[in-house]
């Protein structure tokens, strides 16, 4: 399918995957793009090699390396991406200067418009039903439309987008492309603990919580969406770090179980290949 952001990315399918900090992997980013999706990874982990298809690399801003870092990186892929901060026109061209596109995802349509005056070439526009870190406040339905109005570059919808009905609706309002990460944690390629995809199995919509509790003992700013029982757990060991429970972990249910209200739609252990066939089947 052909829209704005496929053509301005290289893409076959209008599809991102979620920067999953600390589970996701360079295997999961080469899956996802070499099925027609950008794969992402988080800063610190190797993106997929450049011919498997287009890939990005996501970045934080509390944790922020130097701009020498990020423009070296740029290098390496078609996509930097920041979030958590007010667009920085320093970050944009930094990015730029490695010759990769710069996104910024927002949570309002005024810092859409900010990061399009910052010199960023798309965006991802979050709702507040996506899991992890959320930077947005209003649901996707009501930010999507505020923010196609306020920008002139490709707009990327996520937050609790699970089903291909879901996608289809999404497209069909006006985004770009969409951005999906909760189903993709029960994924072989994805290095989610066990026990953590067991839990995302069992769990509904209403089962997610946002909390501030996980925010790195004060050196995180925004809330988290997780399952509701990880942080009941968390509370009583007194856990706060934002990392989510990887493979190697030994207590992963007192940890940031991030899960969007899509994981509803998570009811089977998938290859992200197949994850990527089924978001995909009615475009």
């Amino acid at each position: 399918m052909d829209t704005r952001f496929t053509h301005l990315v290289g893409c076959r399918l209008p599809f991102q995957l979620a920067v999953l900090g600390g589970v996701g992997t360079t295997e999961l980013a080469a899956a996802v793009s070499t099925k027609g999706g950008l794969g992402m990874v988080p800063y610190g982990v190797e993106p997929p090699a450049t011919e498997l298809g287009p890939s990005g690399i996501g970045f934080l801003i509390p944790y922020l390396p130097s701009l020498d870092v990020i423009a070296e990186a740029a290098g390496r892929v078609r996509v930097v991406e920041f979030f958590e901060g007010d667009p920085d026109e320093s970050l944009v061209r930094a990015g730029h200067s490695g010759d990769a596109l710069v996104s910024w995802q927002v949570g309002s349509a005024d810092e859409g418009r900010a990061a399009e005056a910052a010199g960023c070439d798309l965006v991802v526009a979050q709702g507040v039903e996506a899991g992890g870190h959320v930077r947005g406040k209003v649901s996707l339905d009501e930010l999507l439309p505020a923010t196609l109005a306020a920008v002139g570059v490709p707009v990327v919808a996520t937050g609790g987008v699970g089903t291909a009905e879901r996608v289809g609706a999404l497209i069909a309002a006006g985004a770009d492309a969409v951005r999906v990460g909760t189903r993709f944690l029960a994924c072989p390629e994805c290095n989610t603990h066990p026990v953590y995809v067991e839990a995302l199995l069992a769990a509904g919509a209403s089962d997610t919580v946002l909390s501030d509790d996980f925010d790195d003992d004060g050196h995180w700013p925004a809330a988290v969406r997780v399952l509701a029982s990880s942080l009941a757990r968390a509370r009583r060991t007194g856990n706060r770090s934002t990392m989510p429970p990887t493979r190697e972990v030994e207590d992963p249910l007192a940890m940031a179980c991030y899960a969007g209200t899509s994981v509803t739609d998570l009811t089977r252990i998938q290859p992200a290949a197949a994850v990527l066939r089924d978001l995909a089947n009615r475009l």
